[in-house]
Parts: structure tokens; sequence; C-alpha cells
């Protein structure tokens, strides 16, 4: 195809073209490669219009550096290629669209719930290939625009809102701090629109591809740079552009791996909290932040038998250490883990289970997860699960408190599950690879070394491979 003179945007001496248009068809591209530190956006539009009667069009395209929109939406060059017919427009655009997401230019496709860049008339609506619940989504929130919201006073009791208030608050900080994302009405917003659902998947796979790559034990640091670089592009990140910072990018070992399944998850979380109608996120209103958790919630007034039987549990379990303070204790009911229980497992045990303080909107929302590729088991221990991939609990608070981070306001919360171990199988030896306990037994229990005890465990970890085995029933928050 012969090359097409591109415009300006605004150039006066351009060919008319109306400010009412329609828009033919649209495409938001992205592309990031760590190796040329490239963090790239091209959008391009194809539109349609009337002058003097004559159809007239064009093929738009806006394009730029990703990380210049954060500061300035406006930001990038904006062209225009006009043309006589809609088959010529649609061939630029095509030839553009091809262009960019050849192997050579790299460019991918993405899908948004709503555009940041491109056109004005562009700008606030879908592009790509959405998915049917950000669809539906997309719709109610449309059929909803224009009620006002009824503002009321929470009937929570005010130590569950400064609960909400606060795990809320520090997964928003821990998602904004390091995706290139803001929380918005409309959801999480990045530079170039509001991701879906749908982009989180496909950098999901991504993920679960370089992960395969590394379990082959590939030495390829090219073709981990490539992959990191498509993870990224589908997941805009905070990089930065010292070369330092680009190296540090490669996802390319277990820590890397577990850090941005987490990252995904949140992200999963926060979209399925803030509603398919709604705007929880960015919603002031601490109630609608609670409904959206569907956990009922309740507060434990201190120096109750409940609440002393509880610290006591916490206190005096512990075996490393002496210095946790339980501030606040929480009791939870998920109704559908209290549904699919299986309350028919006997040797029911009320253990631990520690987490980060980013994870307890996801945790509370939708229950403990099965892990996809990796557990995460303190700072210095991420690995395949050293029983396998399965939901570990501990009877000692003090080991499932070294899994905790703190808020900001210094406080830390760990869950106490009702777990059903039935027949344990024990191990003294760090086994990989388990999905399953041995025939015959319900749960798996790593030994805690002690006198007259040889083994690799240094606390005891219980693991089940089936979550209906275990149902949250308090929340404790404590210092240390």
């Amino acid at each position: 195809m012969a090359t097409v003179k591109a415009w300006k945007f605004g150039d006066p001496s351009a060919p008319a073209f109306p400010d009412d248009f329609e828009i033919v068809k649209k495409a938001v591209l992205q592309v990031t490669d760590i190796k040329t530190n490239h963090n790239k956006y091209y959008g391009i539009e194809l539109h349609r219009g009337t002058v003097k009667s004559k159809p007239v069009f064009r093929v738009f395209t806006h394009y730029g550096r990703t990380d210049d929109l954060e500061n300035n939406p406006d930001a990038g060059q904006k062209e225009c290629r006009h043309a006589s017919t809609e088959g010529e427009a649609a061939a630029i655009y095509q030839s553009i669209y091809a262009e960019k997401t050849s192997a050579k230019k790299g460019y991918k496709e993405l899908a948004l719930a709503s555009s940041k860049i491109g056109s004005q008339k562009a700008r606030g609506t879908s592009s790509g290939d959405i998915d049917s619940k950000t669809v539906q989504k997309l719709a109610e929130q449309k059929a909803a625009r224009g009620e006002a919201p009824v503002v009321k006073r929470s009937n929570l009791h005010s130590r569950v809102q400064d609960l909400v208030g606060v795990i809320y608050a520090e997964a928003t900080e821990a998602l904004t701090s390091t995706v290139q994302a803001k929380i918005t009405a409309q959801g999480i917003e990045t530079p170039l629109g509001i991701l879906t659902l749908g982009q989180i998947e496909k950098g999901e796979e991504i993920l679960q591809d370089l992960y395969a790559l590394f379990q082959k034990g590939s030495k390829s640091r090219a073709k981990m740079e490539a992959l990191s670089s498509q993870f990224y592009t589908m997941i805009p990140h905070r990089i930065g552009r010292s070369r330092a910072s680009i190296d540090a990018a490669v996802i390319d070992t277990l820590e890397d791996f577990n850090a941005k399944q987490e990252t995904l998850q949140l992200m999963k979380d926060m979209l399925q909290v803030n509603g398919d109608g709604g705007s929880v996120l960015y919603d002031s209103q601490v109630d609608a932040k609670y409904d959206a958790l569907k956990c009922d919630i309740g507060y434990v007034e201190p120096h109750t038998p409940e609440w002393e039987r509880i610290r006591d549990h916490v206190v005096k379990s512990q075996i490393k250490t002496t210095d946790l303070k339980v501030t606040n204790v929480f009791t939870l009911k998920r109704d559908t883990e209290h549904q699919v229980f299986t309350g028919a497992i006997d040797n029911q045990r009320l253990l631990f289970h520690g987490s980060r303080i980013k994870n307890w909107v996801g945790i509370l929302s939708r229950g403990i997860l099965m892990p996809k590729i990796v557990v995460s088991l303190g700072v210095h221990r991420t690995d395949a699960g050293w029983l396998g991939n399965g939901i570990y609990f501990g009877d000692a608070s003090c080991t499932s408190a070294f899994y905790t981070s703190p808020s900001r306001k210094g406080v830390r919360y760990m869950a106490l599950a009702n777990v059903a171990l039935g027949k344990m199988k024990d191990y003294t030896k760090i086994t990989y690879g388990i999905t399953a306990p041995p025939d015959g037994y319900h749960s798996c229990h790593g030994v805690r070394a002690k006198r007259g005890v040889n083994s690799e465990f240094s606390d005891d970890e219980y693991v089940i491979y089936d979550s209906r085995q275990q149902r949250l029933d308090y929340l404790v928050e404590f210092t240390m």
C-alpha cells in the first residue's frame, strides 16, 4: 500500500472532518519490552462522518509512552489519515494494525472496560474482546446511571467499620503501588483504561507459561525477558526506567512468580468486591464495602468469656515467642463455607492461618484458595509447598504470625479456622508434590522437630487438600 499522509490532529490545513462522527471500529494496543525499555501504547480508530452531505472517512491514531499518561492523560501524538471511501480507510486501518501487532513491533490488543486514550468520543467506551461478566456490568452501570446514591448512617459496630476500612485501604495501596493503576468510580484504571477480568486472565496465562519455562530449568534470559515483557504488556506495572529496574523486572525466581500471582489474585479480588453494577472500591460508604465481602463479621466484646477463650488460645499457643498481644477479636461466617463444610470428618481443631495485610479483602470475600503455582510460607520460604499443594494451618499462633504483615497502623490479622483433619498422615521429612493425602487419610501433618523427634520441620504444619475441610470462624487482630 502506498504511504498515506498523516496529518497532525487539529492541523487547520488537513481535510475537513466533522466533530460529530461515528467510530466504525477501534483498538487499543500496548507493548512492553524490558530489553529495549519500551513501554508504549497505540490507539487506532476508523471514523465515518459527513461533510456537505458526502461521506468522509479517516483513520485516527494516538500513540506514545504509557508512563507519560499517568501525569498527562492527553500526552502522546495524535494523527489522522484521510480516505475517500470506507474500504480505503479500512485498508489503512488494517495495515497499521497489522504492522503494530507483527512479531517485529510486538503490540498486543487490550480488552478494556473503558478506554482512556484515543479520540474524545472513544474515551470512556469499551475496547477489545470484553468478557461476558464485564459486558453485563457495563450494561447494569448504564441502566443505573443518573440514580443518586443514598447516604445512610452505618449500623455496623464501630470496630467492624474500622476493620473494613483498614483491609480495603491496605489492599488498594498494595495494588496501586505495584500495578500502574489507580482506583476510580469505574474500577481499576490504568493509564490506558479500565482493566477487565478477561485482561487479568490473559496475564495469568502468560505467568503460567513463564512458570512452565522456569520449571523446565530454562536458563534462557532472552525467553524469560520476552515472556516477562508480554506479561507487563497485559498487566501494566510500575517498572522504572533505570537499567537496574529493568533487569529486576524480569520474572525469573520463585519469589517473583509468587508476587505476580498474588498481584493478579488481588486484582481479581478487587474486581469481584467492586460489584457487577457498582463502584464499591471508590465508594466511601463502609456498609457497601462490608456487604461486598459477603461475610458476616461480628465483634466479640473484650473480657467476655468468648473473647478470653480466643485470647488465651492465641497467647498460650506460642512456643517461640511471648510478645503477641490480642487487640480485637471478630467472628466470621461465610455462608458458602458453612454449607459445604465436611462436618462428617472428625478430629476437628481450631487452627491458625496467617496472611499479609493486603490479602484479607480477598480471603474474607472468597475464602482461602488452593494454590495455583506456588505456596508462599514466609519471607525465607517460597517453594512448591513442603507437603505439596494444599492449604496450610498451624497450631502455634507465633508460627502463623510470622506470615502476616502489619498495616500502616501497626496491627496484623490471622484467622482461626475450624479444620477437619480426620486421620492424619505424619511426615518428618519434606515431601514435595503431594496433591492429596495418602489413601485412608484425610490430611497431612508435618511433625515439629523437638527432643526425641528427628524431623525436617521446625513447626507443626497441618495440610488439607480439599477446601471443604475448613471454615473461617474467627479473625484476630493483634500486635507483636
